[in-house]
């Protein structure tokens, strides 16, 4: 088996919830350098992951050990507790399924978990978390902060190509378009790919993981067709709509955005519209945005020590640590 970073942490699996039979579970994962410490609870993230809410998982490896500036690096060098949670996958669950899970969640994990870990050496201290997430998970760490204010006390957010505004044109119109480099199918065979993957799913199907090399060219079909954007903000369910959230909230931790320019999968404009709006709205909430040069995922190139990410990391652990 390859290396892992994994391998420096100890990791516990716990179930939060269960949808019609099948759980869904978090993981938590504690750097072993801190088994030879005094018990005492140290600064947690929470980690929302990606896949466009229909691929990967919560420890998906092709992302984990690079995504948003190096989190696990962080966990070691800041003695930090890291957590990944799960949640059900489109198009079998809903978007607001998916919120239910966050939600969830949340409630789990400050009603739940503290009386789970009472035994533990080492124990999330849950006055200090910074919910962080790339793409989809991107939107879910927001709306963690956002939606979920009260419930997450969540410190501090950071977004790396988050899908948070998907209520604009470049996501809601239909067209053929390059993503990552490659050429979708033509518009008529992808909405057949869709609708043929839709009409096979089963009642009560609760699915939390999607092999990413599997079902890549389902997502694509799906980016393509703009079903994403459509499942993602219904009329029917403001709460969806992060734009439309903003307009009430009266409170937002510190955020720091991130983005590459040329993102084929998620426009840019998904993070600088919402960015300009906050500003508008909560404009005494510490913002920090960095647009970089790239495509989406352009981050597992970057190096940790870049001038960029040690801004981004200090922004984080002003408000954190």
């Amino acid at each position: 088996m390859a290396y892992s970073k994994l391998s420096q942490f100890d990791k516990v699996d716990i179930v939060y919830k269960a949808v019609h039979g099948v759980e869904i579970k978090t993981s938590v994962l504690i750097p072993k350098h801190l088994r030879s410490k005094p018990r005492e609870g140290y600064p947690t993230i929470v980690n929302w992951h990606g896949g466009g809410f229909i691929v990967g998982d919560r420890l998906y490896e092709g992302w984990l050990p690079e995504c948003l500036i190096r989190l696990l690096d962080i966990c070691i060098t800041k003695s930090a507790i890291f957590i990944a949670p799960d949640y059900r996958l489109l198009p079998e669950a809903t978007a607001t399924e998916i919120l239910n899970d966050v939600e969830d969640f949340w409630n789990w994990l400050h009603n739940k978990l503290p009386g789970i870990t009472e035994n533990w050496d080492a124990f999330p201290d849950l006055s200090r978390i910074a919910c962080t997430g790339q793409s989809a998970g991107g939107y879910l760490a927001v709306q963690s902060a956002l939606l979920f204010t009260e419930l997450s006390k969540v410190k501090v957010v950071a977004s790396m190509g988050g899908s948070i505004d998907a209520n604009i044109p470049q996501c809601r119109v239909p067209r053929p378009r390059i993503i990552l480099g490659k050429r979708p199918p033509p518009p008529g065979k992808a909405e057949s790919i869709v609708r043929a993957y839709m009409k096979g799913i089963k009642n009560n199907t609760v699915r939390t993981s999607g092999d990413v090399i599997e079902m890549w060219n389902l997502v694509t079909c799906i980016l393509q067709q703009a079903y994403l954007a459509r499942w993602l903000v219904p009329v029917e369910n403001a709460d969806l709509d992060v734009m439309k959230v903003m307009e009430k909230a009266k409170s937002m931790p510190p955020i720091w955005l991130i983005h590459g320019q040329q993102d084929s999968v998620v426009p840019q404009q998904c993070t600088t519209g919402f960015a300009e709006k906050l500003r508008k709205t909560l404009p005494d909430v510490p913002t920090l945005v960095h647009l970089r040069p790239g495509d989406h995922g352009f981050e597992v190139n970057c190096d940790k020590s870049d001038g960029w990410i040690q801004d981004g990391v200090e922004f984080m652990t002003q408000y954190w640590l």
